[in-house]
């Protein structure tokens, strides 16, 4: 599969399909079809946007289970990245290259954003070790 074939998916909130996804299904999606790994999707719990900080906290301590932190300055390819969405609650991207994030927009659907955009909405970044 080729990284164009994850561009446009539809936002589909606690999915992980072609079909439609939210971040942490873009991120699960790339790794399954882009590097051919197998990633934890979730802990068990579906996100439900009730109690912003907590689902964020629950996306690291999943993304701590099988990866290490990383500073923005050392962003590479394959890195999770967890942003602030406008003040709201955490959004899970990846990067796809040293310059651009692959991540959700729930207007857009998937899609790709230069990292120099999200600089300022950067909480964590994290390199797995799968």
């Amino acid at each position: 599969m080729d990284i164009n074939q994850l561009i446009g998916i539809h936002f589909k909130l606690n999915k992980r399909s072609l079909d439609g996804c939210d971040c942490r299904g873009i991120v699960w999606l790339y790794y399954k079809y882009i590097k051919n790994k197998e990633i934890p999707f979730t802990d068990g719990q579906r996100v439900l946007f009730r109690n912003v900080k907590n689902d964020t906290l629950r996306m690291v301590s999943v993304l701590e289970t099988f990866s290490d932190p990383v500073k923005f300055e050392e962003l590479r390819e394959g890195d999770i990245v967890i942003i602030n969405n406008i003040g709201a609650y955490g959004a899970l991207g990846v990067c796809i290259n040293n310059y651009q994030l692959l991540h959700m927009d729930k207007f857009v659907g998937s899609c790709l954003t230069k990292l120099q955009y999200i600089k300022e909405f950067f909480l964590m970044g994290y390199r797995p070790n799968v």
